[in-house]
């Protein structure tokens, strides 16, 4: 396992026909999103975002050139206010721009519950998004050994089989 960049991440989402992300927290504190957030939580519409803009173009054309690409999120009850945030701000962007976002009840399928947030690729690499215990995004680790990507993509096989359309989802 090595630590990678974010010009790394963007390569291997940039240069793969599928990435599947596991979701696994209830809670992210990123710097992006932090007006965005706060904007939602008044009421009041999302300032302008080039970088948001950006990413979503970017889905567009990684979608429309048929790769696909999938956010699986764990949910658990009662649900957090970013859970909330995430399920009437962001999802449907991403939805437009042609990313299937499907859940998991982690209440239903506790087995699922606690694994560290990760993003296979072609079934050739993963990816760890590292947090620490307040939900602050620390780095990304990555491994291409096949025995830990056979684990990861078995794992996200047995998510897939039990996950649900965000679409139908009531928080």
């Amino acid at each position: 396992m090595k630590r990678i960049d974010v010009e790394e991440l963007r390569r291997l989402y940039d240069s793969a026909q599928c990435s599947i992300r596991w979701e696994g927290l209830q809670t992210y504190l990123v710097p992006w999103e932090d007006e965005d957030f706060a904007a939602w939580r008044r009421g009041d519409p999302s300032p302008p975002s080039e970088r948001t803009d950006k990413y979503l173009t970017s889905l567009r054309e990684r979608t429309d050139s048929g790769r696909r690409v999938v956010r699986v999120r764990g949910l658990r009850r009662p649900v957090t206010e970013y859970t909330h945030y995430e399920f009437e701000h962001g999802y449907a962007p991403h939805a437009t721009a042609g990313q299937e976002t499907v859940i998991v009840d982690l209440d239903e399928y506790p087995e699922f519950d606690g694994h560290d947030d990760f993003v296979v690729f072609d079934q050739d690499a993963v990816m760890w998004y590292r947090y620490d215990a307040e939900c602050h995004l620390l780095g990304y680790d990555y491994s291409d050994d096949p025995e830990i990507v056979a684990d990861r993509t078995a794992l996200l096989e047995q998510m897939l089989a039990v996950a649900v359309p965000f679409t139908e989802v009531v928080l």
